[in-house]
């Protein structure tokens, strides 16, 4: 029963309410101030009741999975991206590194494979092992090199 509009509708009808609140942007600031502890935890509860616990633990942890998850993490999660501008110049390496810290939706969609059944186990296990080293070494490699190309320019 839609007699004045849908629900998004009354979304954009709120929002150009309170964008017109004084001072400017006040409104963008309560809410994000609002919202900010919340938000993070609500990531952090979807992210452990959809990806975490479809992780199947015994075959994570087995020396196949982490040798064969080892080799596609270094080479294809890290190395593909890394070594895919060497024309940009100095800031190849930045550029590289900024690409590998892309993994996080990585994982819902291999949760998704999972679940449709267009994967096993093994091959998931071995695919969140290679996930975990781009989403581990990104930052910290990321930061370092940024920090280092900001110096020398």
């Amino acid at each position: 029963t839609h007699y004045l509009g849908t629900h998004l509708w009354g979304c954009f009808i709120a929002g150009m309410s309170f964008a017109c609140l004084q001072p400017p942007h006040h409104a963008h600031h309560v809410w994000v101030k609002q919202t900010k502890r919340v938000t993070s935890w609500m990531i952090r509860i979807f992210f452990s009741g959809t990806v975490a616990f479809s992780i199947p633990v015994a075959q994570l942890l087995s020396l196949e999975a982490f040798w064969k998850g080892s080799i596609m993490g270094i080479v294809a999660c890290i190395g593909t991206k890394v070594c895919c501008a060497p024309f940009m110049g100095k800031a190849r390496f930045v550029i590289g590194w900024a690409m590998v810290g892309r993994a996080e939706f990585a994982y819902l969609i291999a949760q998704m494979a999972l679940s449709a059944g267009m994967m096993d186990t093994k091959t998931f296990s071995i695919v969140i092992w290679a996930l975990l080293y781009a989403t581990i070494f990104a930052p910290f490699v990321f930061r370092f090199l940024l920090n280092r190309y900001v110096k020398s320019e």
